[in-house]
């Protein structure tokens, strides 16, 4: 058995602003040529288990529309007091949703990070999913005090305590690079880095850096990760585009069962 994950940051037309996106073409920050676009995008990857970030409601219902309500499960999260969140599309034909709920991280400055928690079983074999957007912080934030992290662990605690033997994956904008405190916290309690191999391997260029923020992380005792290709990221490569609709990839892996 095997099965195809999405994580992709949609960019909420919430969060698109005059001067953000020097490099994109007017149109391409139009709000209804976008959505059309970025649900053809969506549709297009033909994945059985979707975990999207900046997710406005309009976004989500065009998005499960497009998908079928009839062939995927979904639910949409969104944070408090903010007009956008995360959400999780599952296909039915694939996955059994056993349980899914919303996660809001106690303790956030202004409650505006959330994750949702999914338990999925495809034949015989669980999966304990999440999809989450973690808080950003500098590089140099010690530890300890790192919201982002502070963040991971406790959704790790989460899936532990729901799910403690079941194998796992862990998606979204984790807002941080990959040698950040954030992702080793992650690998530190066992999760592996599904496109460690893959190159090129940045997923947004955020003020003309190209980095990788974007992930699926797993449990390599249980899953076996065959990531997709990634265009290379320049300085100047427009993003939002006419040919891609947001200012992140989307990190695409299918997963075979060991």
């Amino acid at each position: 058995m095997s099965f195809k994950a999405v994580s992709f940051n949609i960019l909420a037309d919430a969060y698109i602003k005059a001067g953000r996106y020097p490099t994109s073409p007017p149109e391409a920050l139009e709000p209804a040529g976008r959505r059309a676009r970025l649900v053809e995008v969506i549709a297009g990857m033909e994945a059985d288990l979707y975990l999207l970030q900046e997710v406005e409601r309009g976004a989500f219902e065009a998005i499960h529309a497009r998908l079928g309500a009839d062939r995927f499960e979904a639910l949409w999260c969104p944070k408090r007091g903010r007009a956008e969140g995360v959400a999780l599309l599952a296909r039915r034909a694939t996955f059994q949703v056993i349980d899914a709920h919303p996660l809001d991280f106690e303790g956030d400055r202004d409650g505006a990070q959330v994750s949702v928690v999914a338990r999925l079983r495809q034949g015989d074999r669980a999966l304990a999913v999440a999809g989450t957007h973690l808080r950003w912080q500098a590089d140099s934030t010690p530890a300890e005090e790192h919201l982002g992290r502070l963040q991971l662990l406790a959704l790790m605690n989460h899936l532990d305590k729901i799910a403690p033997d079941e194998p796992r994956i862990v998606g979204g904008d984790l807002n941080a690079i990959s040698q950040s405190s954030v992702v080793t916290a992650a690998t530190d309690r066992g999760l592996r880095l599904s496109c460690r191999d893959q190159r090129p391997w940045d997923t947004c260029n955020a003020n003309r850096r190209p980095r990788k923020l974007d992930y699926l992380l797993y449990t390599p005792a249980h899953l076996n990760p065959t990531p997709g290709r990634l265009p290379r990221l320049e300085r100047d490569t427009p993003m939002p585009s006419l040919t891609w609709p947001s200012d992140h990839l989307a990190v695409e892996v299918d997963f075979a069962w060991r």
